[in-house]
């Protein structure tokens, strides 16, 4: 689903280019870029506290692992963001 959000938020870009500069275009995509990684942080500091969480009870383990696939995923997401924002 993030992936659809994006490109349609390119889609539009591209359709008002015609009267956006490159410039304000590239600026556009560096705000949407850090505007969604301000939200992964946030997401990735809940899924911490989540796992602290889970962490206190043999009986969580599933939702630990979860969690902890969950914390891989949003990492992931962030060095893929950081990378298009070098």
């Amino acid at each position: 689903m993030e992936g659809f959000r994006q490109s349609a938020v390119e889609h539009m870009l591209e359709y008002h280019m015609e009267n956006v500069s490159e410039n304000e275009i590239r600026t556009l995509r560096q705000k949407l870029l850090e505007f969604q990684k301000s939200g992964l942080v946030l997401y990735g500091a809940y899924l911490t506290q989540q796992h602290e969480f889970a962490s206190e009870s043999s009986s969580r383990m599933a939702y630990k692992k979860y969690v902890e696939d969950q914390i891989e995923m949003n990492n992931r997401k962030i060095e893929e963001i950081d990378k298009k924002l070098e």
